[in-house]
């Protein structure tokens, strides 16, 4: 797609569509605020639906948002037709507490078909809470409603 593609929408665009495509995002009030070349940050508050027992910011939520993100910044650079993620490793650092919450990914290094990128979770105090680092697989072509790249 790349950057011009998905910057020509805009945001709120963006972010609607993203709604209403992916229903988990509206669900955790998850919205993109800044899209780069191989960058993306979004946010999102501490809402019941983000929460564990305790109060606690959900670890699933926190993996939620970082592949979404670490998605978008892999997308900013993707000439292909989609793309998949292949790993994502998270370290949860710190509990997170005090939202509104920032998730960034920044695209570490791109090949052919594979592209690496780092995320982060901060909570509103800038503490930071998760660091992420994970593998995308760029799509090139598609048969029917399944994407399959040249080598398949």
């Amino acid at each position: 797609m790349g950057l011009s593609a998905l910057l020509s929408a805009g945001l709120d665009k963006i972010n609607e569509f993203l709604h209403a495509a992916e229903p988990l995002t509206a669900f955790l009030g998850y919205r993109l605020v800044e899209l780069s070349e191989g960058g993306a940050c979004a946010e999102f508050g501490m809402s019941p639906n983000a929460q564990r027992v305790g109060g606690v910011l959900h670890g699933g939520v926190i993996m939620a948002v970082l592949d979404e993100t670490m998605g978008f910044a892999a997308l900013t650079l993707n000439d292909g037709v989609d793309q998949v993620t292949v790993e994502l490793k998270v370290n949860f650092l710190e509990p997170g507490v005090e939202g509104p919450f920032k998730v960034c990914g920044r695209v570490v290094k791109r090949g052919g078909r594979i592209v690496v990128v780092e995320g982060e979770v901060r909570d509103a105090k800038g503490r930071l809470i998760a660091k992420a680092l994970g593998t995308w697989y760029y799509l090139s072509r598609r048969v029917g409603n399944i994407y399959i790249s040249p080598e398949s």
